[in-house]
């Protein structure tokens, strides 16, 4: 059933036949046009798509909260050289030659740092295009594919490298599916889609999508909703390399599991022992993060492209990417037990038929035994779940209070009105509402009661203000099979959570 529905869900967020149909058109006019220049910096232009067009990711887009225009990503590699090379002067070259189309100037926005950008008007009811265009000559890199590409900042040119035709053909090894499979998916395309396509042999490949490509556009959409007002979005070839590394499955479900499996499972142990054994996938040695472009091959001492090189010169790139990962673990958790759409916040109209997360929590607690519940289990988790959704607005903070209320009126001793103190004060810090000085006095009071537990130490000090990262530690030492930095007052937790 839950696949049915992510199915139904990445259908809508995808390109439409028709949107691709055009898509193709636009690429195929500049792509002909590119091929017919004259370049200083060189000739016999070879022009190819790059990014979510090529590699069946592309997705509805989702900006300032409203869906914004597709992004075709286009790369023209002139791939005979005309020495010296001249990173202004290949950047000029393709500029010139799409300013020799009147349709084309009129549409092509100012330069770029890296490409030229031709906006499409968009028409009524229909999601609008710009195709990104990216100069580049080939690589003295020993690396198959390898491009250099031009850098532009306050008229300063410079080089770069990447390699967009070697990650297509990498990740195009990765998302392998069989002969029946593509006929039986281009004909649920065709007859959907009869007044565009005469057979569904017509029906082009670039539309089928496996469910590891449905799986990389929903947690795309979702990373752009989450991202929607916040800084330090994580890029999508990201995403894209550590899901593809580490999907074992054919159901969408399970590939964003995997996922979401993996990378919390590098983050926690990072967290609790302060670094990583290198597995090529997600690194982090001598303080430096790496993601290496599984497309680079390195030869000769060459270093491979590294997708988390900005993560090492701002250390909220890294922290944000893990925040958001936790975000999905918990929507997806919500979407499971109700089966809506709606508790995935991608902002999209509703698939299936269920009640709403924040419901079926309210049920629980209002129907929890009224025997004592275990620490930070049973029914008490429920709470916890409710605090989350809380904190991300789902649900009113009064409710959520009211609830914590009456777990401290019914605790059954001390020590689970203590921890009923911490999770009502834990509400009211991530309402931004200053502690009173009596607040702080029973915040103290259960921490000198609770002196030898490392929990208590730590979401006491997490509601002070004052927790660090060997509290974590110890906590985690104390309690290696809980999920700690899955506890909502980690929230209030806002530095980096490795141990440097």
């Amino acid at each position: 059933m839950e696949d049915q529905i992510l199915h139904q869900i990445s259908q809508y967020l995808d390109i439409s036949p028709s949107d691709f149909k055009k898509a193709q058109e636009r690429f195929n006019s500049s792509k002909d046009w590119l091929i017919g220049g004259t370049y200083e910096s060189g000739y016999n232009p070879d022009v190819y798509l790059q990014g979510s067009f090529r590699l069946g990711t592309v997705v509805r887009p989702y900006k300032d909260d409203k869906d914004g225009e597709f992004d075709i990503d286009q790369v023209c590699e002139l791939t005979k050289v005309n020495p010296p090379k001249y990173s202004k002067v290949l950047k000029n070259d393709i500029g010139n030659r799409l300013k020799e189309n009147n349709d084309y100037k009129r549409m092509l926005d100012e330069e770029g740092r890296r490409c030229w950008t031709i906006k499409y008007a968009s028409e009524e009811g229909r999601p609008g295009f710009h195709i990104d265009i990216l100069p580049a000559l080939p690589s003295n890199s020993d690396v198959a594919y390898k491009i250099d590409i031009t850098n532009q900042e306050n008229n300063i040119y410079t080089w770069s490298t990447c390699n967009p035709k070697g990650y297509y053909y990498w990740f195009k090894s990765m998302n392998v599916f069989s002969t029946e499979f593509m006929q039986s998916a281009k004909r649920e395309i065709f007859e959907s889609n009869r007044e565009l396509f005469l057979t569904s042999d017509d029906v082009p490949k670039q539309l089928v999508r496996t469910s590891l490509q449905r799986a990389i556009q929903i947690m795309k959409r979702h990373r752009d909703v989450y991202f929607s007002k916040k800084d330090y979005r994580p890029i999508s070839i990201i995403i894209t390399t550590i899901t593809a590394k580490v999907n074992q499955s054919n159901k969408i479900l399970n590939t964003i599991q995997d996922f979401i499996h993996y990378v919390k499972k590098r983050h926690k142990f990072l967290v609790r022992y302060g670094y990583l054994d290198v597995d090529n996938i997600l690194d982090y040695e001598n303080k430096k993060w790496l993601i290496p472009n599984p497309a680079d091959i390195a030869k000769f001492g060459e270093e491979p492209d590294n997708f988390a090189d900005k993560w090492n010169n701002d250390e909220n790139l890294s922290n944000a990417f893990f925040e958001w990962v936790y975000q999905l673990d918990r929507d997806l958790e919500g979407f499971k037990r109700s089966r809506l759409s709606d508790d995935l916040n991608l902002k999209i109209k509703t698939f299936g038929i269920g009640e709403k997360y924040s419901n079926i929590v309210i049920k629980n607690i209002q129907q929890r035994n009224i025997q004592t519940p275990s620490y930070f289990s049973g029914t008490e988790e429920h709470l916890l779940d409710l605090i989350h959704l809380g904190i991300e607005k789902k649900i009113d903070w009064e409710t959520v209070k009211d609830f914590a209320q009456s777990y401290y009126d019914t605790a059954p001793d001390q020590n689970h009105k203590d921890i009923a103190v911490v999770n009502f004060y834990q509400i009211v810090r991530h309402r931004n509402i200053t502690l009173s000085d009596k607040a702080e006095a029973q915040i103290k009071d259960v921490l000198n009661r609770n002196g030898d537990s490392t929990a208590f130490i730590l979401c006491c000090n997490l509601l002070l203000g004052k927790a660090n990262q060997l509290m974590i530690r110890n906590a985690f030492r104390e309690f290696p099979y809980e999920n700690i930095l899955e506890w909502p007052i980690m929230r209030l937790y806002e530095k980096p959570l490795w141990l440097k």
